[in-house]
């Protein structure tokens, strides 16, 4: 009687890992030329212009179908928070840009930007990350893949913002594993923010070595498209626009995975939460907007794509 043998299937996030190998570099020669024909002086406008020519491979960039894209979604542990945004909030946050209503749905019409929104099952939260894992490897694989869809239609500039009910307490946590625990507590936070993420510090510390690991025990559907959108873009030479902590909190994440895998990211403004200094700090990108923002549905992404938007106008007129 023969035998057969079989290739050992691979584990979801083998897919994944294999992606990574594939990523493209940032095309010195495009980026140099790009500098040789504007002459322009080295200040922020000539650090963008030479970021965008670079990840595009193209001497001449451009910016034809600029896309902001919002991940909404919703956690188990949002019930047990007294602040932060709740499934109702998250709900009608995705109503206003469906009707293309409201303050992000002004300002992407005004500076002509596509706006796509991801709802990502807002009536099935993800478990509750002080208690469990809040996705299986699979499903996990499986949104981070659906993130990557964010990139379709020939997009060439990407803004990435997630919106998720419970997903201030999710950022702290995966900060904590990314960074240090200690520090990441602190008088900034409800006393239920700190008891939840104290717990699953506790509960999930061992798997902090892997980040994707990371990623399917303390974020959330958000988190995990965020990070497909983030690689998707990357695959295809689109620069991307990081927009608030939690999409900060993703590339960083990426980055222990793969040094640079977020190089092809900017990042738009600080935010409200209370991490959102470190984590700029730690993911090491350029800022676009100063001051901070408190808005929870990509209006800030949307007024830096505008920026960027306006200063590759100028060099479209050199």
């Amino acid at each position: 009687m023969s035998k057969m043998t079989q290739t050992p299937s691979l584990l979801p996030f083998d897919d994944i890992r294999a992606l990574l190998d594939e990523i493209p570099g940032f095309d010195v020669k495009s980026a140099s030329v790009f500098s040789a024909h504007n002459r322009q002086p080295t200040d922020r406008i000539a650090e963008i212009g030479r970021w965008m020519a670079g990840w595009q491979a193209n001497s001449r960039p451009t910016i034809r179908r600029p896309v902001v894209a919002l991940f909404a979604a919703s956690h188990g542990v949002a019930a047990r928070l007294d602040d932060g945004l709740q499934i109702n909030q998250v709900t009608e946050l995705v109503e206003e840009v469906q009707t293309r209503s409201g303050a992000v749905a002004n300002v992407c019409a005004r500076a002509e930007l596509g706006l796509k929104v991801f709802e990502l099952a807002l009536e099935l939260p993800v478990e509750d990350f002080s208690i469990a894992a809040t996705m299986a490897e699979t499903d996990c694989a499986a949104t981070i893949a659906y993130g990557m869809e964010a990139t379709t239609d020939g997009c060439d500039l990407l803004v990435v913002h997630g919106t998720a009910a419970g997903g201030q307490a999710s950022t702290t946590a995966i900060t904590a594993a990314l960074l240090d625990e200690d520090n990441s507590l602190n008088q900034q936070r409800s006393p239920a923010e700190i008891e939840i993420v104290g717990k699953a510090v506790a509960i999930h510390k061992s798997h902090f070595q892997s980040p994707l690991e990371v990623l399917r025990r303390l974020g959330g559907r958000e988190a995990a498209a965020i990070a497909g959108a983030i690689v998707a873009a990357r695959l295809q030479r689109v620069p991307v626009i990081l927009d608030g902590s939690q999409a900060v909190c993703v590339a960083l994440l990426l980055e222990g995975l793969r040094q640079g895998i977020a190089d092809h990211c900017v990042v738009s403004c600080h935010d409200m939460h209370p991490d959102s200094a470190r984590l700029c700090k730690a993911v090491d990108r350029p800022v676009l907007l100063s001051g901070r923002y408190g808005d929870h549905d990509g209006t800030s992404g949307a007024l830096a794509a505008g920026v960027v938007k306006d200063v590759m106008a100028v060099f479209d007129q050199v």
